[in-house]
């Protein structure tokens, strides 16, 4: 028991080194991006384990796949409605086509050439995250 086990967490670490190793080189990914990402990753690597009781492996590596590209879409649609919002100086607005979720970005202040920028995360009409960034140009 403890060896399939050490073997698991031990598959899991080398899968999540090469995702965070292939997210790395990705060019024209965002740091927000690629950080919610490899959050989800983690996250969905970790309830895929727990889920998938018959062969853990494959909950390990289906979780973490699904919670990056998750985790990476919501980091991803944050940050653009943010710029856009600190671009237009207007609120900002992106809902899922199933309106499961949705972003809302508010600009707060101007700071010389930069914009503060409230954005809200919804999913399931609930707030999930919330942060104030600083956009600059």
């Amino acid at each position: 028991m403890l060896k399939n086990l050490n073997r698991l967490w031990g598959s899991l670490l080398i899968f999540l080194l090469a995702v965070s190793l292939f997210t790395g080189c990705t060019p024209d990914l965002n740091q927000r991006t690629k950080e919610g990402a490899t959050v989800g990753a983690v996250a969905g690597g970790v309830l895929g384990v727990l889920f998938d009781k018959n062969n853990r492996w494959r909950g390990a590596v289906l979780g973490s796949a699904i919670g990056a590209v998750i985790g990476g879409t919501a980091s991803y649609i944050m940050d653009r409605a943010s710029h856009d919002s600190a671009k237009t100086r207007k609120s900002v607005t992106y809902e899922s086509e199933d309106r499961v979720q949705k972003v809302y970005a508010q600009p707060v202040k101007s700071e010389g050439q930069c914009e503060w920028v409230k954005v809200q995360y919804y999913e399931y009409g609930k707030l999930v995250k919330e942060e104030t960034r600083r956009v600059c140009p």
